[in-house]
C-alpha cells in the first residue's frame, strides 16, 4: 500500500503542479517551457500502451491468417468508394483519409479538409514465404511490424529503413531515401510487384514483367496513378550478430580507393562509411 502512495503521489504532484501553473501563466507559456511533463506522464505512456495494443492485434491476426481474407474485403471496399467518387462526377481530388497524428511529418494535413477522403485502412503484413524469399504486405505496414516479424524468422529487409513508423507505402510512394544500399539500391528496387486501385476503381498488378510501365512510374508518383493496396519485397537471410571491420581512411584518395576495394569484392557483405572530423 505505502508503495503505491509513494507511485500515486509522483505521478499526480507533477501534474498537479502543472495545473496549477497552467492558471498562473497560461497554457501556452507551460506547452513551450515545461512540455517535458506532458511528454513523460502522457504521451510515453499513451504511446507505449498503443504500441502494446497495435503488437498483439497483428500478431493475433498474423497467427489467425485472417489478413488475406480481410485484405480482399477492404481492398472491395476501396474500389467501391473510389468508383462511387467517379459516380458523383469526380469533383473534388482524392487522397487517403489517414489523420497526420498517424504520420511522422509534423505537418497538418489541410488539404485533406477540400478532398475526396479514401478510407485506406490496410495495416496488415500477409504472407511470408522464405522459400520464394519474398513477403507481402499491406501499404501501411511499418518498418517496426516487419522488423518484429521477420527477425525471429531469421530474415530481414534488404533495405530496411532506420525508423520503426516508416510504412512500406509511404517509402513507395512518396521518397524513401532514409536508408539505401548500394548492393541493392533504395527501398523500392526490392519491391517485385505492387497492387493499385486505379482512379476507374479496377486493380491492377504491375511488376517488371506485368504491366512494367505502372511498376517502373509507381514509386515516388505520391498516389498520383492510383492507392496502394500490397507490395511484395524480398527478403534476404539475417543472422542475430554483424561483423563489422573498421578500416580509417585518413585522405580522400584513400576513402575512395578503400571503397572501390570493397564494393567490387564478391563477398556477401555491405559496406558504408561515416564522416568523422579531426580533433
Amino acid at each position: 500500500m505505502a508503495a503505491f502512495e509513494v507511485w500515486l503521489a509522483a505521478i499526480c504532484t507533477p501534474l498537479l503542479s502543472l495545473i496549477i501553473w497552467m492558471r498562473i501563466k497560461g497554457l501556452e507559456y507551460i506547452l513551450i517551457n515545461y512540455r517535458w511533463i506532458l511528454s513523460c506522464f502522457v504521451l510515453m505512456p499513451l504511446t507505449v500502451l498503443y504500441n502494446v495494443v497495435f503488437f498483439v492485434r497483428n500478431w493475433i491476426i498474423f497467427k489467425l491468417n485472417s489478413a488475406p481474407k480481410l485484405h480482399d474485403r477492404r481492398v472491395a471496399d476501396i474500389q467501391k468508394q473510389v468508383k462511387q467518387w467517379k459516380e458523383d462526377g469526380c469533383k473534388q481530388p482524392m487522397c487517403t483519409s489517414r489523420p497526420g497524428w498517424q504520420t511522422i511529418s509534423p505537418r497538418v494535413g489541410l488539404y485533406k479538409k477540400t478532398m475526396r477522403n479514401i478510407h485506406v485502412n490496410l495495416v496488415d503484413i500477409l504472407e511470408v514465404d522464405t522459400k520464394r524469399r519474398v513477403m507481402r504486405v499491406e501499404p501501411l505496414v511499418s518498418m517496426g511490424q516487419i522488423t518484429a516479424m521477420l527477425n525471429p524468422l531469421g530474415w530481414t529487409l534488404p533495405v530496411l529503413p532506420e525508423l520503426d513508423d516508416l510504412t512500406v507505402g509511404g517509402l513507395i510512394m512518396g521518397v524513401g531515401i532514409e536508408t539505401s544500399s548500394h548492393k541493392y539500391g533504395l527501398f523500392q528496387h526490392t519491391c517485385l510487384s505492387y497492387e493499385l486501385v486505379l482512379a476507374d476503381g479496377s486493380l491492377v498488378k504491375c511488376s517488371k514483367d506485368e504491366n512494367p510501365d505502372l511498376f517502373y512510374t509507381a514509386p515516388w508518383s505520391y498516389g498520383t496513378l492510383g492507392l496502394l493496396v500490397a507490395a511484395e519485397i524480398q527478403i534476404i537471410p539475417a543472422k542475430k550478430y554483424v561483423k563489422v571491420d573498421y578500416r580509417p581512411a585518413h585522405t580522400f584518395e584513400d576513402a575512395i580507393n578503400t571503397f572501390k576495394e570493397e564494393v567490387n569484392k564478391k563477398a556477401d557483405k555491405g559496406v558504408c562509411y561515416h564522416d568523422c572530423q579531426p580533433d
